[in-house]
């Protein structure tokens, strides 16, 4: 999923806790109001598809999958504190920080994907959520070989969490294998234009040299 609002870009996790700061929540409740133009204090499956047809690239099937996950109460509609969480959600995936809010908010993260409320998480409920997280199904079939330790086909609460701390350790493996690259290829950078320099300070010395020798 690509976040494509202008709007989020300006609205940021506070680092402490991992959700909407003071100013950003207040900007996201302004913007609820908005979107509930009937006063109702929910937004129905219309509203809620409009606010995330012009705020993500999700098609149609996957942000009807999405609407059903955040209606926990089965009101068929969703209400702020629920609208409020999957912001935070956009947010944290603009800001490439979705691995690190699933981390901090497991245990909601878990009561989301369990749709059916069996105390375990599906392969298929998991790909649901995974779509707003940015996972693909090739990784969601990995992490249920690494993690389905019962071997139910499915993750149970503990497993869930399991995932979540490996799942954090190998974003910061990956993060830090990708500054060491960074950093090594700007190393090879720095020595390859030391390099041209070094051959070009003795081109011109050479040069300098040969008009300075006067023929007799």
């Amino acid at each position: 999923m690509k976040v494509m609002s202008k709007l989020l870009n300006h609205l940021h996790l506070d680092p402490k806790y991992g959700v909407l700061n003071v100013q950003s929540a207040q900007v996201v409740y302004e913007l609820f109001k908005l979107i509930d133009f009937r006063g109702t204090g929910a937004l129905d499956d219309i509203q809620f598809t409009s606010f995330l047809q012009s705020t993500t690239n999700l098609s149609q099937s996957h942000i009807e999958k999405i609407f059903y996950i955040f209606d926990l109460d089965r009101s068929g509609s969703v209400e702020f504190d629920e609208f409020y969480l999957l912001v935070c959600i956009l947010v944290a995936v603009n800001n490439n920080e979705a691995k690190q809010f699933m981390y901090r908010h497991w245990s909601t993260c878990f009561e989301l994907l369990d749709e059916d409320g069996s105390k375990s998480v599906s392969k298929k409920e998991f790909e649901t959520l995974g779509v707003l997280f940015n996972f693909g199904s090739r990784a969601v079939d990995k992490i249920f070989a690494e993690f389905d330790v019962s071997g139910t086909r499915e993750m149970n609460y503990n497993e869930f969490k399991l995932f979540m701390f490996a799942a954090m350790d190998t974003e910061m493996e990956m993060e830090k294998q990708q500054q060491e690259k960074k950093k090594k290829k700007e190393t090879n950078n720095t020595t390859q234009l030391k390099y041209i320099a070094d051959y070009l300070n003795k081109k011109r010395a050479k040069n300098k040299t040969k008009k300075s020798v006067q023929p007799i």
